[in-house]
């Protein structure tokens, strides 16, 4: 760190500051969280300059330009009276024009100037990718990143145990809930983003105590009593410290009840322990092995710490009421405009019309419980196909990253299981359109993928970009 210039070591305190109190005022939904976020991702992102950037990091940076540039034509498209590629307005406009005395603009979104206004997420997203992708090059800057998110969300997650325990209708004892007052949400309103989140902090607690444990395993003849006399102290000090921060995150998600986000969670632990131990294991059921006890582990503690979540599962199942329903009304959006969509952040106000008979009138749906359906019936199609395949690209560098890095592992690994797991929730919930979280996941994803790319040799440049970040 001494070797960084000054603007940088400020630049990636002030990136990991961010990152860690993102989730704080009740997951930073709203206009003014994200904007403040996105002021201080953006002073960060300056002073991230001097660093010299790598090949492969030119190349990450090159594809996430080219998506920005097609969400800011389909933003122009949705929002333009004079669209450049010739987007027909949405029907509704001419409809409503019949009916009222003043003149109406013909754009193609059904909200006018909402899809400007409802940019802050995808800024604030690209900014924590960006600087992930720039500062995750170094080693060190990488695994602070990782330590960030591990020690923020352990605070969360005391926090959030000691207050639920006080008052549990209100989150951190300050703002009253309105709903689900039976189960921990803090920091977020809602439960299911908090379980994916403390299942994100859980799974990097858990990659250091593997981590750990895999560097003092035996050469030969590995057991128990063996495996523990590598310890000395110190060490024996650090994987109780890692254990203690897994337990309490893992105790946190247990608390908040969630069922998709506790199953999820869980599967990305075991695929992760799996893989780091995969090596340790014996070559032809090694991996099989690995990942049969580390889901009777899972299956253990879901027993243990986890009734609310089985007793949930039991009565109520895998879904909820009118979840499908509203998929079923999402995909006919889709198919009446299926290109540009009704515009970024309509959903609330196009769905009432597709809503059918047999979803309860309680409650308001404002989201699609489905983000990437959201995502296209919002951008469309083709917005929406570019960012899953640049999505599922960045799984297939992460994967090769885990594969052939020799150090570190755990950064690629982290970013790939916590990323997929995120991806995997939010096609049964929206906890990647909350920004608290969805700030943690683009960071991790972008240092992750710089960590996933192994340099020739293990030199630092005058810059003290480590260009041997990766494995050596």
């Amino acid at each position: 760190m001494t070797a960084l210039p000054r603007p940088v070591r400020w630049s990636s305190w002030l990136f990991c500051a961010v990152v860690a109190l993102a989730p704080l005022p009740l997951g930073s939904v709203g206009a003014v969280a994200p904007a403040i976020w996105s002021i201080l991702l953006g002073i960060a992102l300056l002073g991230v300059l001097p660093m010299r950037l790598r090949g492969s990091q030119l190349a990450i940076l090159a594809v996430t330009a080219l998506l920005t540039a097609l969400a800011v034509l389909v933003l122009h498209e949705q929002s333009a009276l004079r669209p450049w590629l010739g987007a027909a307005p949405n029907e509704l406009w001419a409809e409503a024009g019949k009916l009222l005395p003043a003149e109406l603009p013909p754009v193609v979104t059904i909200a006018t100037n909402l899809p400007f206004y409802s940019a802050g997420l995808g800024i604030v997203c690209l900014l924590a990718f960006a600087i992930g992708v720039v500062l995750g090059a170094n080693r060190i800057l990488a695994r602070g990143l990782l330590r960030a998110v591990a020690l923020a969300g352990l605070a969360y997650a005391i926090c959030g145990i000691v207050t639920f325990a006080i008052d549990p209708t209100r989150i951190y004892l300050l703002h009253e809930k309105q709903a689900q007052l039976e189960w921990l949400t803090s920091p977020f309103v809602n439960r299911n983003t908090a379980a994916i989140y403390y299942g994100c902090c859980a799974l990097i607690w858990l990659l250091f105590c593997c981590e750990l444990i895999e560097r003092h395993w035996p050469s030969r003849r590995a057991s128990l009593p063996r495996l523990l006399a590598r310890f000395d102290r110190p060490a024996r000090r650090r994987l109780a410290g890692h254990a203690f921060g897994w337990l309490i995150c893992l105790i946190a998600m247990f608390l908040t009840g969630s069922r998709g986000g506790v199953a999820i969670s869980l599967l990305a632990a075991v695929v992760a322990a799996a893989l780091l131990f995969r090596k340790r294991m014996p070559r032809r059921y090694g991996l099989i092995v690995a990942l049969g006890i580390g889901s009777l582990v899972a299956l253990a503690l879901l027993q243990l710490l986890g009734g609310g979540v089985g007793a949930r599962f039991s009565t109520m199942g895998l879904s909820d009421e009118g979840r499908f329903s509203t998929y079923r009304a999402t995909l006919r959006m889709i198919w009446d405009h299926p290109w540009l969509g009704d515009g970024f952040g309509s959903f609330e106000w196009v769905y009432p019309a597709y809503r059918t008979d047999d979803i309860s009138l309680r409650g308001t749906w404002n989201r699609a419980h489905n983000s990437w359906l959201e995502l296209v019936s919002d951008g469309g199609m083709l917005m929406a196909g570019a960012v899953m395949i640049a999505l599922l690209a960045a799984f297939g560098v992460l994967a090769h990253g885990v594969r052939t890095r020799r150090r570190d592992v755990i950064v690629p690994l982290a970013a790939l299981c916590a990323s997929a797991a995120g991806a995997l929730h939010s096609m049964i919930d929206f906890s990647l359109q909350i920004t608290g979280y969805v700030v943690v996941i683009a960071a991790l994803l972008g240092a992750g993928l710089s960590q996933s790319f192994r340099s020739s040799s293990a030199r630092g440049d005058r810059d003290g970009n480590v260009t041997a970040g990766a494995a050596s």
